[in-house]
């Protein structure tokens, strides 16, 4: 073998250079160091720094993206910044569950934060009195407030009951059967005054609103990054029940309720 050969003990003197040639054609090629086998190592350390410095690079800037987005939409302002950022690391799973769920549904990742950051939920099943304390809480921002009158049952089969909603001098008598039939009475109260409360998906059986002022609804229209359930925004299709118009990525229909796969 090679290695043999070289271990073999050096000819005397005289004899060197002749032994050498003679067994020049036997002599296999210089022995090259290999690439030194240390170098895959040294390469893999070099490389591994760099997914760890990217990752919070990338993060950075899809949570700066959003939020950039999310004030071009009108659902929040500039200096919500830092706390959108912080609302972002405690996302189900953390920064770098957001950051994979916006890549692949973003709409979902972003409707998401906005119902637990600036929304609030509602149950299927809730009480009045304190889904007006959340809207109250809202609206105290703009000095307004709801008050709740006569409120009764008019089929309880059917879930069915109805209220008087007075907000000032105006009073509005709202029937419901849930928070979004609730709602739409709140929302004629305070429409003259350029708010609303925006329905935003959840893709379950509870409910997520969020107060704005003057929705830009073309933009809520048009946009996928957060799903605004309304009649203006419906234009993803119809209901395969009803036919009313629909958002394309709506769990159920405004008009009829009916659920879709």
């Amino acid at each position: 073998m090679p290695l043999k050969f070289w271990k073999k003990e050096k000819p005397e003197k005289g004899k060197e250079k002749e032994e050498q040639k003679a067994k020049a054609p036997l002599k296999p090629a210089p022995l090259e160091k290999k690439p030194e086998a240390a170098k895959p190592e040294a390469a893999k350390a070099e490389a591994k720094p760099a997914p760890e410095t990217a990752a919070p690079a990338t993060l950075a800037a899809v949570v700066d993206e959003v939020h950039a987005r999310l004030v071009g939409l009108g659902l929040t302002v500039p200096p919500t910044k830092a706390v959108f950022t912080k609302r972002v690391a405690s996302f189900p799973g953390g920064e770098a569950a957001f950051a994979k769920q916006y890549e692949s549904e973003p709409y979902r990742a972003v409707t998401r934060i906005l119902s637990d950051w600036i929304g609030f939920r509602v149950p299927e099943k809730f009480e009045p009195n304190q889904l007006l304390s959340e809207v109250n809480l809202r609206l105290s921002s703009f000095n307004l407030a709801v008050e709740s009158k006569d409120l009764s049952w008019l089929d309880q089969d059917l879930n069915l009951r109805k209220a008087k909603l007075v907000l000032g001098v105006q009073e509005k008598v709202v029937r419901f059967k849930d928070a979004r039939d609730f709602m739409k009475g709140v929302n004629d109260l305070i429409g003259p005054r350029k708010l609303a409360f925006l329905e935003l998906e959840t893709w379950d059986d509870d409910f997520s609103f969020l107060l704005v002022r003057d929705p830009r609804w073309q933009k809520l229209a048009e946009t996928e990054l957060v799903v605004v359930k309304a009649d203006q925004t419906a234009l993803g299709g119809e209901c395969g029940e009803c036919g009313a118009a629909v958002g394309k990525y709506w769990s159920d229909c405004l008009k009829c309720g009916a659920v879709f796969g």
